[in-house]
This record gives C-alpha cells, structure tokens and sequence, in this order.
C-alpha cells in the first residue's frame, strides 16, 4: 500500500470530516422530518377544546354579535387546519332562537364538511340542554338525550326544518295562532311565512335540488315571534343575478358588498330577482304587517348588510356587518293586540 504524505493525509482528513458531517446532518433532518410529522399528527388527533360562548345570540348588540362571530370562525379554522374540535357548553347560560338557528345550520355544514371531527359535552345549565336536545344538535355532536322536555321556555317554542315548501309542518303552530288571534291574521301569517319558504327553495338555492331552511316560533299573549334561516345564496346575490341600470351604474360598490343593506331593503320594498309581480311578496308583507302591529320589529341580515324596521321608533334603517353571514337570517316579532293585518 502506497504511503500517503501529510497532505495527503490532511485532505483525506478533511472528506472523511464532510462526510461525517452530512451524515450527521442528513440524520438530523430525518429525525426532524419525522417528529414534525408525528407532531403534526399528534395535532390533529388531539380534539381543540372551544368555549361555546354565554350567549348564543345574533340579533343582538355589536359585541355578542361579534363574539359569536369569532366562535364560529374559531371553530371553521381549526377544522380546516384538519384538527378535531370539542366544543365546551360549560359556561352557556341562555340560548336565542336568533343564534341557536345559525348554529344550527353550520353544526350541519361542520359535520358535512368535517365528519367526525366535532364532539362537545352536555351542557352544564339544564335549560340549554333541553333547548339542544329538543332541536337535535346534541344528538348529531354524538351526545345521547337524556332530558325530559319539560321547561316551559323550550315546549312553547315551535321548530321546523325543511328542504321544500311544504306547510305540513308549522300547520300546529298555526292553528294555535288562529285559536288565539282569530283566522284572518292567522291566514295573513301563514301566507308571509309560505311565501318566504318558496322565496328560499326557488332562489336561495339552485335548481339542482334545493336546501335546507330552520324556523322558530311562538306565541303567548297575541305576541308572535318567527325566526327563519337558511345558508344559500344571499338576498343581494340573488337580486344581483338580474342587475337592474342601477345596479350596473353602481356595479363596484354592490360588489364589494358595501350597499348589501341596501338592497336587503330593496327587496323588504318588494325589489325580485324574477321581476315578476306575483312573486317576491314574503319580505314586503312581513313588513306591512309589522308597521301595522304596535311595537313590532323586523331585521333580516344577508351577507355583509342588514335592513331593520323597528315599531317602536317607526323607523327603518340598513347597515353593514362586520363579518358576512352565510345565507339570510329573519327575525320577525309582532303585537297582534287589536291589529287586523
């Protein structure tokens, strides 16, 4: 074997170092390869436990609009990140028709979307839990009744869930409005709440096979209460299908959904994406009634606008949300007491 020289040596030396060190390193590499994969992992079967906020409301002020806003978006992001979700009910005290609707429509989207990734616990407040249970979400977060539906505030309340037009099942609900506020106010409601169901299946929804709608409500002492949800296409989407010379004048600012409140308020006017005259008329004749009942209130919200119509200072006004809502939400109170609509 032929004797190396010191040079020689030295930058045998040297290769055999680099190798060393890129054998080291590529080591290291795989070992972080891996963890960050183990870890990732670890990520996604370890559930993120989110707070279910006090209040589930909507129509409500800024703030509890706002923080219900945030828990959903909390919620979609981390099922989008690929995470299990547990939603903790622990600290919920009081539920609204206006949020549990909402709630309810994106609970069915999550599960859709995400399946088997969301769980949550009985709520710790008896009420809500007779509230969710009687609504079947507990049952779909993989929770198994265990209430008996008896708290006044949860069996007065009339829900209904659909995917067509059919009135078969609100039928209870108005015939307990006739008994109380006589047939023809019974019969003007129940034409509003049809039509605004049509309103949902023909536009809302594309013709492939419509989608589902939610509603709540009640009635005690000639007060009435509805609130109705749906998550297609929003009352200035729809509008928009069919611009008007308006529109396509103003065409940047409807886009930008800066005047979404606007055109909520078109269509409340009696404003249709069919432009014909038989059709359209939910919205115009849920106010009409509400400007003739004392004190009633109207607020329907559509992706990033609002239009509200407040009896009590007989008033009307529009504006814009901070985060935009999927599909269209009505919230509709009356005061029948001698009121013949």
């Amino acid at each position: 074997m032929k004797k190396l020289n010191s040079r020689q040596k030295a930058a045998c030396a040297r290769r055999a170092k680099h190798a060393m060190r890129a054998r080291v390193k590529a080591g290291a590499t795989r070992r972080f390869t891996r963890s960050k994969k183990e870890r990732s992992l670890a990520l996604q079967s370890a559930a993120r436990s989110i707070q279910v906020p006090v209040h589930l409301r909507y129509y409500a002020d800024k703030q509890q609009r706002k923080e219900f806003g945030g828990f959903l978006e909390q919620v979609e992001k981390s099922l989008a990140l690929g995470r299990k979700v547990f939603l903790n009910f622990c600290d919920t005290k009081r539920l609204f028709p206006c949020g549990v609707l909402i709630f309810m429509g994106i609970v069915d989207d999550w599960i859709q979307r995400f399946p088997n990734r969301l769980s949550a616990n009985y709520p710790s407040d008896d009420l809500v839990e007779q509230m969710l249970q009687h609504v079947g979400v507990l049952q779909k977060l993989g929770l198994s009744p265990r209430k008996k539906i008896s708290h006044d505030d949860v069996t007065r309340w009339h829900y209904f869930t659909g995917m067509n037009v059919d009135a078969t099942p609100i039928e209870p609900f108005m015939e307990q409005v006739r008994m109380i506020v006589g047939e023809a106010a019974q019969m003007g409601l129940a034409d509003c709440v049809n039509e605004a169901m049509t309103n949902v299946r023909h536009h809302a929804y594309d013709s492939s096979g419509g989608g589902r709608w939610w509603i709540f409500a009640t009635i005690s002492d000639r007060r009435v209460f509805v609130a109705m949800h749906d998550r297609g296409s929003s009352i200035p989407a729809t509008l928009l299908a069919k611009p008007d010379i308006w529109d396509y004048l103003t065409g940047r600012v409807w886009r930008q959904g800066r005047a979404d409140g606007k055109l909520i308020s078109a269509a409340a006017e009696g404003r249709t994406s069919t432009r014909l005259p038989y059709r359209g008329k939910g919205l115009p004749e849920m106010l009409q009634f509400t400007k003739l009942s004392e004190n009633g209130e109207l607020a329907i919200y559509s992706r990033r606008g609002f239009f509200r119509f407040s009896g009590r200072e007989k008033i009307e006004s529009v504006g814009r949300l901070t985060k935009p809502i999927t599909g269209t939400l009505i919230v509709w109170m009356l005061n029948l007491s001698g009121t013949t609509p």
